[in-house]
């Protein structure tokens, strides 16, 4: 585990743990002592490297064909994904099931991965089908926690952060929008009850359960900065991202029913199950502030 502090204006420590080595997960991210990384979901990072703050890429989700020209008892989860009848037991990626390359100071973390990189002699493109070249860092400022990732591949891939936000009562999630959303592979008109006074302005109610993905609004069409809020009652969680494409740029938000997290993910790509890049990168910085509920 890497460590890395700093102190924010108001006096109150601000520390990231991150696991390089186990997918480059962000498994905590606190403020004095609110904590955003939600704990209950270790589980989920010890059984199959999801959970915590989870990557997302080369690819988004399942693979319609996933690759199997590889030794699957190089991991031990695959077994069980496939017995669960999942094609794809490398969901989201590569990148969150094997160690990166890394060096770190006190406030910052510089790491990358290739689909050259070997597991017992296996390259990291025989999972992927395809080679690739990921580069991620990480500044834990004093107003916040920046990250930054990029990806070049052979074929089309796309970069996410598949952070699991705690979450427990009542919150929301708020942030410009087009007025269409994506249910899974569908588009559909954005529903009235999910915005306030403008029909552009997303106001989610939670704890309704969720598993959608939203267009970003834009102030005007030279802005390549993009504002959303998740608020809870224990903390309001402000995501500051951009890509490298005003393009293909969304994110996702992903609360099962009863679940202890939310999850609000910035996507390097519009539709995330047919990417268009070759080369993008995602900018985000997570700036935590006391609740406003």
């Amino acid at each position: 585990m890497i460590t890395l502090r700093n102190t924010a204006p108001d006096g109150e420590e601000l520390e990231a743990i991150y696991a390089p080595e186990k997918g480059m997960n962000l498994v905590s991210y606190r403020k004095g002592n609110i904590q955003v990384i939600d704990q209950q979901t270790v589980p989920l990072f010890e059984e199959r490297c999801a959970g915590l703050g989870a990557l997302i890429g080369p690819h988004f989700h399942e693979q319609s064909h996933p690759p199997s020209d590889y030794d699957p008892s190089l991991f031990p989860h695959v077994a069980k994904m496939k017995a669960q009848g999942r094609k794809d037991p490398f969901s989201h990626g590569i990148a969150r099931y094997v160690p990166w390359k890394y060096v770190n100071s006190d406030t910052q973390i510089q790491a990358e991965l290739r689909g050259t990189d070997l597991i017992q002699n296996t390259p990291l493109s025989a999972f992927e089908g395809q080679d690739f070249h990921m580069k991620y860092e990480a500044r834990l400022l004093a107003d916040g926690l920046f990250i930054s990732v990029g990806i070049t591949s052979e074929k089309p891939s796309l970069l996410g952060l598949h952070y699991y936000y705690a979450f427990s009562g009542k919150g929301s999630v708020r942030g410009e929008v087009h007025n269409t959303y994506r249910d899974q592979t569908n588009w559909k008109s954005l529903p009235a009850e999910w915005t306030d006074t403008r029909p552009t302005h997303l106001n989610f109610a939670l704890p309704q359960k969720a598993d959608f993905g939203f267009i970003p609004k834009y102030k005007t069409e030279t802005d390549h900065e993009y504002h959303v809020q998740l608020n809870t009652e224990n903390y309001s969680l402000h995501l500051e991202f951009n890509t490298s494409s005003n393009e293909e740029v969304s994110f996702q938000v992903f609360h099962p029913e009863n679940a202890s997290y939310v999850c609000v993910e910035p996507l390097s790509a519009r539709f995330p199950p047919e990417p268009k890049l070759m080369h993008s990168k995602l900018q985000t910085k997570l700036q935590i502030y006391q609740p406003l509920l």
